[in-house]
């Protein structure tokens, strides 16, 4: 039984940490850190996408985001493009090496999900991603920003 005082932060915090801790070895191999996962991913799937489109989907700030994509650059997975719509605005595609990656990655965050709800049935691993799924909804909604499904 949960104990009244443990919160919803402190859980989260421990499903993120514990998600970290089994991919750790596999990333490792595959040349990636944790927080570089979305970025890779995003790129893969939908290439083109803008820095600020990134940050939306990935709800990371904006330097942040900066950040990240310049050091994936730099190691080789992503390269940045000018939108010759809006001149400001950077296109991000992935390149080579992440496309190459991409399957191995995709394989590997199925299996930690598998590992991480195999103490669920699966009617409780729905439900489960269900309410996950409204409450980040929910805390989309509160903090003024756009669902998160509609970019994915």
């Amino acid at each position: 039984m949960v104990k009244k005082h443990v919160s919803f932060g402190f859980m989260n915090s421990q499903m993120a940490r514990l998600h970290k801790a089994i991919l750790a070895e596999k990333l490792k191999d595959l040349g990636i850190t944790y927080g570089q996962i979305g970025f890779i991913m995003q790129a893969t799937r939908y290439p083109g996408r803008s820095q600020d489109e990134l940050s939306t989907v990935l709800s990371i700030d904006k330097a942040a985001t900066a950040r990240a994509v310049a050091k994936l650059i730099k190691e080789g997975f992503l390269y940045r493009k000018e939108n010759p719509d809006n001149k400001r605005q950077k296109l991000v595609y992935p390149t080579g090496k992440a496309l190459a990656v991409k399957e191995d990655l995709h394989r590997e965050l199925m299996d930690s999900n598998r590992s991480m709800l195999s103490g669920l049935t699966k009617e409780e691993a729905e439900k489960f991603i269900e309410l996950m799924v409204k409450v980040i909804d929910t805390s989309r909604e509160n903090l003024g920003m756009p669902r998160v499904w509609d970019y994915l």
